[in-house]
């Protein structure tokens, strides 16, 4: 019961088969979830060319299809059964049929799959950040950063996939996880948009500043200095030419290299409150 109350766990169901067929062992372990409340991702992953309609458009109308009975059996089950449902259309390499998770088509039909969650008033979580790339490169770079930046503005509720990972899942980097930090992190500063109100058309500012003059010592530069601009890690690079040579000359990946070994080096993760852990152990029956 404390469990239907408040989940402390979730489970990604891989239960469709594309096209159009469901997966009797994962399927009965969808059920079983659904009948305690315990909520589940319903997971379904075409590929374009392959599992899907070459198409885009009818890669996603079968998906769409895919998805929606996920939902109707979850909630044949338990009416209210808690859910997201989990696209991941992608596309085949119609020269190997292998799977491209680094592929502009891959960015947008994520994106596309938001809209229609959305359309459907359904939650859900998708992918991004996928990469083809076997290292952390310039492919691995354009690749992920397209597809973050059409899932952040599509509205995705959640999205998996979309830090440290290389190949299509297949290798993990530790100087990816914090490129990928600066990719999401200015992907999160293009949602924010720009607000517009009195205060930020700054027509005061422009008018006290007057023609010829300079903002860096305006009051109004001081207040939104820090919150208007996203400043990335060392990662990035932003100095001059002579200043970067001075430093070494490094490429982004060597000083993403050097960040993640630092923090694996240094970093000391804060401990949970002496009060929570207590109560933590009165109520579970931990042995560590």
């Amino acid at each position: 019961a404390a469990l239907r109350e408040r989940p402390i766990v979730s489970f990604i169901t891989s239960w469709m088969v594309s096209p159009l067929l469901f997966a009797a062992d994962v399927t009965t372990l969808l059920i079983e979830t659904c009948r305690q409340s315990i909520p589940v991702v319903l997971s379904a992953a075409p590929m374009a060319g392959s599992t899907a309609p070459v198409t885009l458009a009818g890669m996603l109308a079968q998906l769409t299809a895919e998805q929606l009975s996920g939902v109707v059996l979850t909630q044949l089950v338990r009416r209210g059964a808690p859910l997201l449902i989990g696209p991941i259309p992608a596309a085949a390499d119609m020269k190997t049929g292998r799977y491209l998770g680094g592929s502009a088509e891959f960015g947008l039909a994520n994106a596309a799959m938001a809209q229609i969650a959305q359309f459907y008033n359904l939650p859900i979580y998708n992918s991004a950040g996928m990469t083809d790339a076997k290292i952390p490169d310039v492919q691995a770079g354009f690749e992920k950063a397209m597809s973050a930046v059409l899932a952040a503005l599509a509205g995705s509720n959640f999205v998996h996939h979309a830090a440290g990972m290389l190949e299509n899942m297949n290798t993990v980097a530790a100087e990816q996880f914090v490129i990928d930090n600066d990719i999401l992190g200015m992907a999160m500063r293009v949602v924010r948009g720009i607000e517009v109100n009195d205060e930020t058309l700054a027509l005061d500012a422009i008018d006290a500043v007057g023609p010829g003059g300079h903002y860096l010592m305006a009051e109004h530069t001081l207040r939104h200095m820090r919150s208007e601009f996203y400043y990335p890690s060392v990662v990035v690079d932003r100095q001059g030419r002579e200043q970067w040579e001075q430093d070494g000359g490094l490429d982004a990946r060597q000083r993403a290299r050097q960040l993640a070994r630092d923090i694996l080096a240094h970093h000391q993760p804060e401990p949970l409150d002496p009060t929570i852990v207590r109560q933590i152990r009165q109520q579970f029956d931990l042995h560590v």
